[in-house]
């Protein structure tokens, strides 16, 4: 704050004027001593009070303006004049911070009254001290004032800006979303109107259920997330097969050969279930928080007995455990007639 550091200045200056005082044995040591220890100790209180904000605080005020008329007396008891340099009037600017022009033209006033009275000058010194201090209490008072308008000003001026640049991103929002909900959402309900028949509709409607919930939180980038290829094989094995494919997934990871190799046989579970279980919704739960990477694709289909498949049908043996293995994870299927199928994917990443 500028009032401490001039405070601080004061105080130094206090001091070089008491040592010249002395050593020209032009002022009494203990005196001078004392108003500079005075003007010292109660800098340092100001520099603590100052860090809790409580400059303006009455008991303070009243405390540091019978400081400042303390050392005006001494000054006026030494006989001389020399020492006192600017340190009461920072009582002074304290006062107009605190309370604006009256306050700061009150306390002037008062040290100016006690200065009259106690030191030994002719009427027109006094008369020049009380003018002296009447005009440091109003123009600091008239400062402050000025520096708190100029802030306050400031301070509407940014909030009438951020309240416009607010609008303005609602504003700017709004027509996004219109435009989006204009090219996606109103285009699909189009083509459902002209579906051939209801499987067409689902695909349809389905493929948009995806598209916008992926635009509305924020989908992942297919080619770079695990998370977003997962979200691209669904979505693809949806549009060929017309079923309901429901992706759960937990945390994420950037994809590298044996995550694609991972999705890869993903998609083709996802497939093979499409093709051969009879459903229409097919589970598909993704955990890449841990290692390994697991993903679990559940349907609750026709089963089989993997042991019965045939050796020409390499869909599972090939495209789903073999990838896996040659890359370094491991695929288990578990299915049985009428139960369904469960095929949990492996792949280690340290």
């Amino acid at each position: 704050m500028i009032i401490v550091g001039f405070r601080v200045v004061a105080a130094v200056w206090i001091t070089v004027l008491g040592i010249i005082a002395v050593v020209g044995n032009d002022a009494s040591t203990a005196v001078v001593a004392g108003a500079i220890g005075l003007a010292w100790v109660w800098t340092g209180l100001t520099v603590v009070v100052a860090r809790r904000g409580k400059l303006d605080h009455l008991a303070w005020l009243i405390a540091d303006l019978a400081v400042a008329a303390l050392i005006v007396v001494a000054d006026a008891l030494d006989g001389q004049g020399f020492f006192v340099g600017g340190f009461p009037t920072t009582s002074v600017l304290l006062w107009g911070y605190a309370y604006g022009i009256p306050g700061g033209l009150g306390s002037a006033a008062l040290l100016a009254g006690v200065l009259a009275a106690t030191g030994d000058y002719d009427l027109t010194a006094a008369i020049s001290n009380f003018v002296l201090y009447l005009a440091v209490g109003g123009v600091a008072a008239w400062a402050f004032q000025v520096l708190r308008s100029s802030e306050r000003r400031r301070v509407e001026a940014e909030t009438a800006l951020a309240e416009e640049r607010a609008a303005r991103i609602r504003v700017e929002e709004r027509a996004e979303m219109a435009a989006h909900l204009h090219d996606s959402v109103l285009q699909t309900l189009a083509l459902i109107q002209k579906a051939p028949d209801v499987a067409e509709m689902h695909n349809l409607a389905r493929g948009q259920e995806r598209e916008l919930r992926s635009w509305l939180f924020g989908g992942a980038d297919p080619d770079a997330t695990l998370s977003g290829a997962l979200d691209q094989v669904c979505s693809e094995s949806e549009s060929r097969f017309g079923l309901k494919v429901e992706l759960v997934t937990a945390g994420d990871r950037r994809l590298d050969d044996r995550l694609r190799a991972l999705v890869a046989a993903t998609g083709e579970a996802v497939n093979n279930a499409a093709k051969h279980a009879g459903v229409e919704e097919v589970a598909v739960f993704a955990d890449a928080g841990g290692d390994p990477i697991v993903v679990f694709i559940r349907d609750r289909g026709a089963g089989f007995d993997p042991d019965l498949v045939a050796a020409d049908r390499k869909g599972l043996a090939e495209s789903v455990i073999g990838r896996m293995q040659r890359n370094g994870g491991h695929a288990d299927v578990i299915s049985a007639p009428g139960s369904g199928t469960e095929v949990r994917l492996s792949m280690p990443v340290s």
